[in-house]
């Protein structure tokens, strides 16, 4: 049939599937319907290849428009201009899609991919749909900007993570046909202005509140001390823990029974921030604490989340109440990350050799100007004699700051 208004309405939708309605007119044109729409179409072979283009829905455009569209694309395939137009379009993929191409090609952890998320949701969400090499250096310049008025390091964070995605995104992009020259709109903010300064952060607890704080921990009484299942005072112990180790957060949450051998008092953070397995030995008291979580054991991880068995508690995600509540009690505040820093200064002030201090922060050695790194090995001997002596600083047993 030669499609009008008349016959287009009269179409049906379909129970399933779907049912292609072919123009007699123009060769190529059709309406495809659905189950839930109906739309214009064109299928077309030419040169051995089949291309199917969506025109638009029926109830959005009308047939007068949808028919020059499709005789313009038509002609289009028929001389060869709708390929390389359409390569043209993707060799400028939008915001979005050079973010998702990009993760999908790099191999990032999930904390990153965690991150790279969020700076497009919540600081380029405007920026999503533009073509990404249509993105100017004067726009990039005011979005550093104003990011910058709310937190500066979120500004650099995020502004250096688009200029990542563009270099990617121009490379992956170009070809030998059809070059990307374009600079990086990035490169206008080091030479305009530079990067905010970003002055690193130093909280720790001090020498008089390593005790203090460490005795509120460890009598802080949460909803997980009501249980007797795996959940019981899970947040109170990961604490404890990242306090006796000096782990990275995601590390102490994510710790997996697999990855502890309580017979040889071990435990290893498989694949965590610089990619090598950190195995560490357990302190005395580390040891006592983990055998009794063992002991109510349901799931995978050591510190399970509420509702305990198997992936449906999952691991603690956040220790807010117990920070919050031992600073309504103590006065003092930190972070998981401050206690990292805490953990770094009582191993320098036992005197613990930087190598040690090291192998303890899972930090490699070995840099281009510290050869002697390379050959250094440290026994795990050496490493539990320090995980003793730092669990007796918190518990007010020995006084390396004298």
């Amino acid at each position: 049939m030669k499609f009008n208004k008349t016959n287009i309405d009269a179409i049906q939708l379909t129970h399933e599937g779907q049912v292609i309605y072919r123009d007699s007119d123009l060769i190529g044109f059709a309406v495809r319907a659905t189950t839930k729409s109906k739309s214009y179409i064109i299928e077309r072979r030419h040169e051995g290849k089949l291309y199917r283009v969506t025109i638009g829905k029926t109830n959005e455009i009308t047939v007068v428009e949808a028919r020059r569209r499709a005789q313009t694309i038509l002609a289009e395939i028929s001389n060869g201009s709708y390929e390389k137009k359409k390569q043209i379009e993707k060799s400028n993929p939008t915001v979005q899609e050079a973010f998702d191409l990009y993760l999908e090609h790099r191999k990032l952890k999930p904390l990153s991919i965690q991150t790279y998320n969020h700076c497009l949701n919540s600081f380029l969400s405007d920026w999503k749909k533009k073509k990404i090499f249509d993105i100017t250096k004067t726009q990039t310049f005011d979005k550093f900007l104003d990011i910058s008025k709310y937190s500066e390091s979120k500004a650099n964070l995020t502004l250096k993570i688009f200029g990542s995605v563009w270099r990617f995104s121009q490379i992956h992009f170009s070809t030998d046909e059809n070059p990307i020259h374009k600079q990086n709109p990035v490169d206008v903010i080091p030479s305009k202005r530079g990067w905010n300064k970003i002055k690193p952060r130093t909280r720790h607890l001090t020498e008089d509140q390593i005790t203090t704080y460490y005795k509120a921990v460890l009598n802080y009484v949460g909803e997980g001390s009501l249980y007797e299942n795996s959940f019981k005072n899970s947040v109170r112990d990961l604490v404890i823990f990242a306090m006796y180790t000096g782990c990275r957060r995601e590390e102490a949450q994510s710790l997996k029974w697999v990855n502890v051998d309580l017979n040889q008092k071990e435990f290893v953070f498989k694949d965590p921030k610089n990619g090598d397995d950190h195995i560490l030995p357990m302190g005395d008291h580390l040891y006592d604490i983990l055998n009794e979580r063992y002991k109510l054991k349901e799931g995978e991880y050591v510190f399970a989340g509420h509702g305990g068995k198997g992936n449906n508690g999952g691991y603690v995600r956040t220790a807010k109440g117990l920070f919050d509540a031992v600073e309504k009690e103590t006065g003092i505040y930190v972070s998981m990350h401050d206690l990292r820093r805490t953990f770094a200064t009582i191993c320098n002030n036992l005197d613990y050799g930087q190598y040690t201090i090291k192998r303890l922060l899972n930090h490699r050695s070995g840099a281009k100007d510290d050869v002697t790194g390379g050959y250094v090995q440290v026994s795990l001997k050496k490493l539990r004699l320090a995980m003793n002596d730092i669990e007796a600083v918190y518990q007010g047993k020995l006084n390396p700051f004298d």
